[in-house]
């Protein structure tokens, strides 16, 4: 009888961190794999750099401020990848009817307020997945988005009771967000807030990736469009492709990005 092949393999990958080489453990899909599927290879690979680059902060005697209750970053503008937004639209779509309910009514409230606002045009087609900036440069209308979407202090559709109702499934930004300056800086929105290194940012990698394997451009989608985004596109991340060249892309992206 032929053997089935395994549906994972271990793999140890090197990664260039902070001028030092480390190798850290992660599973490989193998075989016909869906693009989405990149997502637990992602956040394994995300969580090693960070406990690298945490260790460093503190060694420099940095430590993070962030902590439970602590939600200034729940309502600043947190982009996440394509294949984040699918996954955040699974989770919702899992959870019990009313709740389900009240979660995509707070989507649908927070957009109503960022289309208000100006930074969200009414006229676009649903599946939007950028917000609204005079600014003509990339950098500066990142900034003129940022502060004005901290400006209407709108809570993560996912925010309850000042928790993440969804901690294990938050999007890689809000993993990768660890301040080590002082909160009323995060609350401020201060230009003098720190964080934690991060040499890849992981969503941003996942968004090339995702570009690459789709042939079509993409972009960063602010978490408040992620479930709009995914029921007028996400049914392209379900294409499929070898797990292994998948996995090789990721890296290839994460090489030119820094690791």
């Amino acid at each position: 009888m032929k053997q089935s092949r395994k549906a994972y393999e271990d793999a140890k990958v090197h990664l260039h961190v902070l001028g030092e080489e480390h190798e850290v453990d992660c599973k490989v899909r193998v075989g016909r794999t869906a693009f989405h599927e990149l997502l637990p290879l992602a956040r394994s690979l995300s969580a090693s750099i960070l406990a690298i680059t945490t260790a460093h902060a503190r060694a420099e005697g940095k430590e993070i401020s962030c902590q439970k209750g602590c939600t200034s970053c729940c309502r600043q503008l947190v982009p996440v990848s394509p294949i984040e937004a699918r996954r955040l639209a699974e989770v919702v779509a899992a959870m019990p009817e009313s709740r389900r309910a009240e979660v995509r009514e707070r989507f649908v409230r927070a957009i109503e307020r960022l289309e208000h606002a100006g930074l969200v045009d009414p006229r676009a087609p649903k599946g939007r997945a950028a917000l609204v900036s005079r600014e003509a440069t990339p950098r500066a209308a990142w900034d003129d988005v940022s502060r004005r979407y901290y400006e209407l202090r709108i809570d993560c559709p996912f925010l309850e009771g000042d928790l993440c109702s969804i901690y294990e499934e938050r999007p890689i930004a809000c993993r990768e967000y660890n301040a080590v300056t002082d909160p009323a800086l995060c609350e401020a929105l201060d230009p003098g807030i720190e964080i934690a290194p991060r040499p890849v940012p992981m969503g941003d990698a996942l968004t090339k990736v995702t570009a690459e394997l789709t042939g079509k451009s993409q972009a960063g989608i602010p978490l408040a469009l992620a479930l709009e985004w995914a029921r007028a596109h996400g049914k392209t991340l379900e294409r499929e492709r070898d797990g292994e060249a998948m996995f090789w892309a990721l890296m290839r992206v994460m090489e030119e990005d820094g690791a």
